[in-house]
């Protein structure tokens, strides 16, 4: 009987271990090592990778995003999709012109509520 309660509790564990929500990439924290006049095309790469768009404009400025969705745990799971957890997307938005970054900015989006 025991061995079956601690079966049961390790099978249990495991599914919430597998269920839980992983950690994304915090770009509030890597908006921080980004410094206007200071820090380079090259070396933003090296912090965040390549970024998800880029608008090139004519005077040569680019901005560069970086997008991020924290997603509601529930938001899968018929019934409980309605609970209002976390739901947002942050995004970085880098300016970089002759090759030097020159502004960047962070902030975040909510998801609209359904009625």
């Amino acid at each position: 009987m025991k061995l079956r309660l601690w079966l049961l509790t390790v099978f249990l564990g495991l599914c919430l271990w597998g269920c839980a929500t992983k950690p994304g990439p915090n770009l509030a924290s890597k908006a921080s090592l980004i410094k206007p006049n200071q820090t380079n095309k090259m070396e933003v790469t090296q912090f965040l990778g390549p970024p998800v768009q880029i608008f090139v404009f004519p005077d040569g400025r680019e901005e560069w995003y970086y997008y991020y969705r924290v997603k509601n745990f529930w938001e899968d799971i018929p019934l409980a999709n309605r609970y209002k957890g976390e739901d947002y997307t942050e995004i970085l938005k880098i300016v970089i012109y002759k090759d030097q970054v020159v502004d960047c900015y962070y902030y975040t989006v909510e998801k609209p509520k359904k009625r």
